[in-house]
């Protein structure tokens, strides 16, 4: 006897999953909006088993009430195999919403390594640095001279590097450096963005010109949120 989709998947069963995906709808949702591939992923199940639904072309679009789709349930459980399945199937890598929403921006919070799975998503950056490259991001973060630091960004040709100059950067050292990578031609949007949240930029436009007069670093860091606000509007607000 066919079961519900839940009792199928928890009991593992391929045979009988081979049956469940020719009678029962693939796109259904349970109470959380969950569809039988998502409900394989969260439950572990084996590629095999994801590749029996996959084969009946479910909308791999669906989003449960996370708003995760299956891709980004792979992510979250750091499905490797699965992640590769479903790109393969036509998972969609894009987001009309910007790249923040994108699978792509998902994954950096739970793994680099799964995030550099999906490169092809416009507008984004590796995350995990070549032993040349982690050796020039070095040279720029442990120099003392700022100036000095601030000609080494200027002559960098990665966006790569630049991106991760970003993240490692001790935001205490002042605004010259960020000043430098956010005015750097190979600088992306997505580095911008995340610019526009470390430096708390909306607090920094919020300052008037009497608090600014207090610090001589002070009217930089306003400098540096006007121009990533300006640049980032569109998709960091939209």
């Amino acid at each position: 006897m066919i079961l519900n989709w839940q009792d199928i998947i928890k009991r593992q069963d391929i045979e009988q999953l081979r049956q469940a995906v020719q009678t029962l709808d693939v796109n259904q949702k349970d109470e959380r909006g969950r569809t039988p591939l998502m409900l394989l992923i969260t439950n572990r199940s084996s590629l095999e088993a994801i590749q029996l639904l996959l084969e009946k072309q479910p909308d791999l679009e669906i989003e449960d009430k996370l708003g995760h789709t299956a891709l980004k349930k792979a992510i979250k459980f750091k499905q490797t195999a699965v992640i590769t399945a479903l790109i393969q199937a036509g998972a969609r890598l894009d987001s009309e919403q910007g790249i923040l929403a994108t699978p792509w921006n998902f994954a950096r919070q739970y793994h680099p390594g799964i995030a550099d799975m999906l490169l092809d998503t416009v507008g984004s950056v590796r995350s995990i640095l070549l032993a040349q490259e982690e050796q020039q991001l070095d040279a720029i973060l442990y120099e003392e001279d700022m100036a000095v630091a601030c000609r080494k960004i200027e002559q960098l040709d990665s966006s790569v590097i630049l991106h991760a100059v970003v993240h490692q950067y001790n935001w205490d050292d002042g605004p010259e450096s960020m000043l430098t990578v956010a005015n750097h031609p190979l600088c992306l949007s997505i580095t911008k963005l995340d610019m526009h949240e470390l430096l708390e930029a909306d607090y920094w436009l919020a300052k008037e010109d009497q608090e600014l007069a207090e610090h001589e670093e002070y009217p930089r860091w306003k400098e540096l949120a006007l121009l990533l606000d300006h640049e980032c509007k569109g998709e960091h607000h939209g």
